[in-house]
């Protein structure tokens, strides 16, 4: 292996001084160009073979977020439950119900522990490392679920709730922020994605899991699922040890061997390992300091400063979008099927079909992620999805027609599943490579306050809106949130740039330059 760059010996003169720190400066670069041509050289395949473990350890962090998507759908979906609405609701026409106030209340818990959680990431995962804050987090989280389990009322219920969403807050946002740092660049689509897929995977269990005890009419119907959350913390902890910290964060914290040496592990699978490491230090190494040249420092201040405001707005509404475009309607699946004259058994069976297809439509968007790029995919997408969403609101207007009911049922899961297969996998490789790596911890975390805020502010007016005991929209509701996302569509085509096939490096020059939004996709770098 080369030479790692060093201060020339003190006892040289200073002709030969200066010739050492040219021959390392030069040699400093062409390992960084190397790693620049490799990385755009290599194949999904070869970046598989020659860095399994950051395939495994980006992965084994992104099941945390698991845990984020049993609870979104859990939660809203629990109202359903006879045992659940005897005991944190009230009777309304003869039969318990919760009311729209708790409803709101529980829906707007997590994301409320989200907006918290996510300004604490920042700050956390930043003085303290990606790997120890996950670890902390798992510990916390552990305890956290007794109070829900336990919750003897709604308040307690409220509490618990909010207190998991802190935590979830900080993982859905070091997740993707540790896979996109440790995977090599033709992983780093498929790996962030991944952690979409994790979380319609803790979708379907939430589904599955309801649906196994819709027709149970004792406690434990809402009980088990709540300590089923119990399993991912201890999961993962009984691994996690064994991970390497992020390479970005150690070369900011001047720990560069440690650095050279998880680069080294992460690259397992290399023809040399040593070599290979040594090659993308230099690369994270000049990238650092590319962008110590326009950040005083690493703090929530600098991401609203020149062209990072930039970064955090397009990093903000990739993710904000998700919420914007209607997502809180597929959340309350359930209620709306049983609103439609659905039986319960068959209003859960369906919401787990449709969190099924949620899984199916990640696992496609691996591949079209690849073959279309962020941009076509995502803005494609998000066009689909407020033409259906306009389609159920039309829809929802005759009222006591089955086959329209039927129809707009039907138009609700095609929705769920273009939503997985398009903008919610796309966003998470948005917000990750879009933000600047000194700042990525901080712009991720931005981005989370804006998508937990607005989550929020639609889980206050979903149960309002479509609630038989409140606003009675029902399917109409369709209206309201699709002109939301018409407007998204206007800022998709203007101001969301294509990102394919750049190194972080490169994305760093291509925002320093201001290349217009419509330019990226083609721009060239000079080497």
């Amino acid at each position: 292996m080369a030479d790692s760059v060093h201060p020339a010996p003190a006892d040289l003169d200073k002709s030969e001084t200066n010739r050492a720190d040219v021959i390392d400066i030069k040699h400093y670069e062409n390992a960084a160009n190397e790693a620049t041509t490799m990385e755009h050289k290599m194949t999904v395949r070869e970046a598989l073979k020659t860095h399994p473990m950051a395939v495994v350890w980006s992965m084994l962090f992104c099941v945390c977020i698991i845990m984020d998507g049993y609870d979104s759908d859990l939660i809203t979906n629990l109202y359903g439950l006879p045992s659940f609405k005897r005991k944190y609701g009230y009777i309304f026409q003869g039969e318990y119900t919760v009311s729209a106030p708790w409803q709101t209340a529980f829906a707007m818990s997590s994301p409320v522990g989200r907006v918290v959680g996510g300004g604490i990431q920042g700050h956390m995962a930043e003085a303290i490392g990606r790997k120890l804050t996950l670890i902390v987090c798992l510990l916390l989280l552990t305890g956290f679920v007794f109070i829900t389990f336990f919750a003897p009322n709604n308040i307690v219920l409220f509490v618990g709730e909010m207190l998991c969403g802190i935590v979830w807050g900080i993982l859905s946002s070091l997740a993707p922020t540790y896979a996109s740092e440790i995977c090599p660049l033709r992983l780093r689509d498929i790996l962030t994605a991944y952690v979409n897929l994790c979380w319609s995977i803790g979708q379907l269990l939430a589904s599955g899991v309801l649906a196994g005890y819709d027709t149970n009419d004792t406690q434990w119907a809402y009980r088990i699922p709540f300590a089923l959350q119990w399993i991912w913390p201890v999961l993962i902890l009984s691994f996690i040890f064994w991970a390497p910290e992020s390479p970005y964060w150690l070369v900011r914290k001047g720990k560069l061997e440690q650095a050279e040496n998880a680069l080294r592990k992460l690259a397992s699978g290399a023809a040399d390992p040593a070599e290979d490491a040594h090659r993308m230090l230099a690369l994270v190494q000049r990238t650092n300091e590319r962008e110590l040249e326009y950040q005083a420092s690493s703090s929530y201040i600098e991401c609203f400063k020149g062209t990072n405001l930039r970064r955090t707005e397009v990093s903000a509404m990739a993710w904000a979008i998700q919420i914007l475009c209607g997502l809180s309607l597929p959340f309350y699946a359930v209620v709306f099927f049983e609103q439609a004259g659905f039986p319960t058994q068959q209003a859960f069976n369906m919401n787990v079909g449709m969190t099924a297809l949620g899984f199916v439509g990640t696992c496609t968007s691996f591949f079209l992620i690849a073959r279309f790029g962020r941009r076509t995919l995502y803005f494609g997408g998000l066009l689909f999805l407020t033409g259906l969403m306009l389609l159920i609101g039309f829809l929802g207007i005759p009222t006591n027609n089955k086959s329209v009911t039927n129809a707009v049922a039907g138009l609700l899961i095609l929705w769920f599943f273009v939503y997985f297969l398009t903008v919610g996998p796309v966003a998470y490789v948005i917000f990750t490579e879009t933000s600047s790596t000194r700042l990525r911890g901080h712009t991720v975390a931005i981005a989370l306050i804006a998508y937990s805020t607005l989550g929020i502010v639609y889980n206050v007016a979903s149960p309002y809106l479509i609630n038989a005991s409140e606003a009675n929209l029902g399917p109409k509701t369709g209206l309201v949130y699709g002109s939301i996302s018409l407007l998204c569509c206007f800022w998709c085509y203007f101001r969301l740039p294509e990102c394919k096939n750049r190194t972080f490096e490169e994305l760093d020059i291509m925002f320093e330059r201001k290349v217009p939004t419509r330019q990226f996709k083609d721009y060239v770098i000079d080497q």
